[in-house]
């Protein structure tokens, strides 16, 4: 008859500590060889922001993308915004600005044949301009409908200059060239200038964001160093905790960046995640070795005591964390799957240092070090903490009737929260307000149409089609129709060339801006636009064959429900008032892209979720033998999704790409401390008999364990509240509020539940 699971999973767990126990200088050599190993392929890393890379190359939003650079010769954009509150059109500004107009053209990684400015709308004199070659150029801008009020703003405060890149990654390089050439200009000092636009905020994104990583986490990490110290008051206990942390993430780190994955946004963040994660299950080590050594007074007794009483539930903790983070491998980003997979391998690699690492680095300490290392944590911290358990275990047992309903109470609070949760993001918000990023955008679509574009693709059965007058009119009518929008500064499309022809070819009739009655009319205007040097935009409108066209749409606001609310405004336009026969439209473009990467991100995380609580599910009736025991340990990781999730909707926080990848990191953690709660509960109720007495007990030892990682992570991510991007801001927010509420559910909850519901751990072992 074979052994039960239990004494396998503790001959298991006794057979990697005792290989630690007795060759630990090999244990550790071995670590730090692959460590450098590793460490050595980071130095081959790429990064990468572009927002397309977030969905699959044959996507059908990347394809369309792809084609409108094909066909249209589109180009990523900056902007450029030249702001005067006392007026732009005067002949220094003017004149000024036409020279930098020129030199921006002439720069590296400029596309300068396609620079969109008020040079566009006519021929500018070289030299000073006088005040009549001003009030001629602005009547220019202002009779053409492709650039009134996009270049020249409607109040005439502001110039703008659309710069077209020759790749996304030349964005940072130009706006330094264009700041620079600015400075050494004769612009006027009641001047302001602004660059922005997406491929802007992503580069710049790009380089903060490691930036900010290689200030913020060695700040966290020394913060948690600082905070275990305090906690175990010894140095030689806290490094090994430490360098399991470090080792897990250059190993993740290495291996990921060695088998040629990129760093995004997502893989960025990798280190945050695994460093509490690795430390968690550190943390509950070096407790119970700290707690238990001075009863056993060797180091060999003591790691086998608390390996047999650790080794299930951390190897159970680390099954769900991994689980959580591999279901990831579900969703259609691939960014995120990548983020998934090395975050799992990552808390495994974490596991494997706990159970090998420090056990083997405890061996190399002396017996006497040991000795004094555990009779000196006797000061106030301890004692201050102790008392505080104590009460604590008090209050949850003896005022359970109190505790359940008031918990009820938050989560009927909570849950109309939720409902309001909206997905949304900005690639432009994750820069905190204030930032040089968020000012330029602000400042640029306050003045002018809006930085953030879209693409609307008409494409028709036949060539020549989108040249009737019937197709050119239902085109215009569905222009005004997303005009009319809140969001949209601006339409432009081959119709507005067309109609602004026709005017120009009645001498200036404003009744002639129409669309011509016959479709030769209208190509003839098409071509005699795009024969004029300055309109290079023409050829970025409609293609050769008159069969796709392109309607540009500037947006005033790049959040996904912005995008949404225009998208829903054509549909119900085309929905009212179909379009000819023949003849669909495709929404592509930049703004579009974010929003359907977002909504596919959400949906396979949630998908990811949903999974992922069912296993974690599976995993617990698994460890307990139970449904009930497992529907238990559930309880705290439940009700810490819905309070976090919940405050989030009531305080207005969108459910963006931080917080939909944080949602799979409450499931890891929410757990953790059940699993340990429960496991350790069962065996002190089954061995004193009784649940009060195993309560009581439980708030010494394994309760300290719980509580100092819950305020080392906590606080330990602190100095995250200061970084400059808001998705670190929010990750450090929300761990720390995973872990304090995860920590009190499992405190309160679980003893409130087990005094007042009939669960015998008699007829059911702890052990599975």
């Amino acid at each position: 008859m074979s052994a039960p699971r239990s004494q396998r999973l503790d001959s298991i767990g006794s057979a990697i500590v005792d290989l630690a126990i007795d060759r630990p200088r090999f244990i550790i050599a071995s670590a730090l060889v692959i460590a450098v190993v590793l460490a050595a392929l980071i130095v081959r890393v790429q990064i990468d922001t572009n927002p397309e890379n977030m969905l699959p190359g044959d996507d059908p939003v990347r394809v369309l993308n792809d084609s409108l650079r094909e066909d249209f010769g589109t180009r990523d954009v900056i902007a450029l915004g030249v702001v005067d509150e006392g007026g732009v059109l005067k002949s220094e500004t003017v004149s000024a600005a036409s020279v930098l107009i020129d030199e921006i053209s002439a720069l590296d990684g400029v596309v300068g044949e396609q620079i969109v400015s008020f040079k566009s709308a006519t021929d500018v004199p070289t030299g000073a301009l006088s005040s009549d070659d001003v009030e001629s150029i602005a009547a220019a801008v202002d009779e053409n409908a492709l650039f009134a009020g996009r270049v020249i703003s409607s109040d005439a405060r502001a110039l703008a200059v659309f710069i077209p890149l020759e790749s996304k990654g030349d964005a940072n390089g130009v706006s330094s060239s264009i700041d620079s050439l600015i400075n050494e200009g004769n612009l006027p000092a009641s001047t302001e200038t602004y660059v922005a636009g997406l491929p802007l905020a992503e580069e710049a994104f790009g380089r903060d964001m490691f930036i900010q990583m290689g200030i913020l986490a060695p700040l966290a990490g020394l913060l948690i160093f600082l905070l275990m110290l305090f906690f175990f008051r010894r140095l030689s206990l806290v490094i090994p905790a430490m360098a399991v942390a470090m080792l897990s993430v250059i190993w993740t780190m290495g291996l990921m960046i060695g088998m040629g994955f990129t760093v995004h946004i997502m893989a960025s963040m990798i280190p945050i995640f695994l460093m509490p994660i690795a430390i968690l299950d550190s943390i509950h080590v070096l407790s119970e070795f700290f707690d238990r050594y001075p009863r056993h007074r060797d180091r060999r007794e003591t790691l086998r005591a608390v390996y047999k009483e650790l080794f299930v539930p951390i190897t159970y903790t680390t099954l769900t964390t991994a689980v959580a983070f591999a279901f990831l491998a579900l969703a259609p980003i691939p960014p995120v799957r990548v983020f998934g997979i090395f975050v799992a391998f990552g808390v495994f690699s974490a596991w494997l240092l706990t159970m090998l690492f420090i056990p083997a680095f405890i061996m190399l300490l002396g017996e006497e070090g040991l000795a004094r290392v555990t009779t000196t944590n006797t000061g106030w911290s301890s004692r201050v903490l102790d008392r505080g358990l104590q009460r604590l275990g008090g209050w949850a047992v003896g005022g359970s009737r109190l505790i359940l309903p008031a918990f009820v109470l938050l989560a009927i609070v909570a849950v109309p929260g939720i409902t309001r949760i909206k997905v949304n993001d900005n690639p432009v918000n994750w820069f905190k307000p204030g930032s040089d990023i968020r000012q330029s955008t602000e400042a640029l679509n306050d003045h002018l149409p809006g930085v953030y574009n879209a693409s609307l693709v008409v494409e028709a059965e036949a060539p020549a089609t989108l040249s009737d007058p019937a197709v050119a009119a239902a085109v215009a009518d569905l222009q005004d129709r997303m005009a009319a929008n809140e969001f949209v500064g601006q339409t432009t499309s081959y119709v507005d060339v067309v109609t602004t022809e026709n005017y120009l070819a009645n001498d200036r009739d404003e009744a002639s801006r129409t669309i011509p009655g016959d479709r030769t009319a209208i190509e003839a205007s098409l071509a005699s636009a795009a024969a004029v040097p300055q309109l290079a935009a023409v050829g970025s409108l409609i293609t050769s064959d008159y069969q796709r066209a392109n309607v540009q749409v500037l947006m005033n606001n790049g959040d996904n429900t912005a995008m949404q609310s225009v998208i829903d405004d054509a549909e119900s336009h085309v929905a009212e008032r179909p379009l000819p026969a023949g003849v669909i439209v495709e929404w592509a473009g930049e703004t579009y892209l974010n929003l359907v990467w977002q909504d596919k991100m959400v949906s396979g995380m949630l998908k990811a979720f949903l999974s992922t609580f069912i296993v974690v599910l599976v995993l617990m009736v698994l460890l307990f033998r139970s449904l009930r025991w497992a529907l238990l340990a559930m309880v705290p990781m439940s009700a810490t999704v819905l309070l976090v999730y919940g405050a989030l909707g009531l305080v207005g926080k969108d459910y963006d790409m931080p917080l939909a990848v944080l949602s799979t990191l409450v499931l890891g953690i929410g757990v953790d401390f059940a699993i340990h709660f429960v496991q350790r509960y069962r065996e002190l109720a089954d061995k004193l008999g009784g649940s009060r007495e195993a309560l009581q007990k439980f708030f010494d030892e394994p309760a300290r364990a719980l509580t100092r990682n819950a305020l080392i992570i906590a606080i330990g991510f602190v100095p995250l509240f200061f970084a400059s991007l808001v998705p670190y801001i929010i990750v450090g927010a929300l761990l720390a509020s995973i872990m304090l509420l995860s920590w009190l559910a499992t405190l309160l909850l679980l003893p409130a539940l087990i005094t007042l519901l009939p669960l015998d751990v008699r007829t059911e072992k702890s052990a599975p």
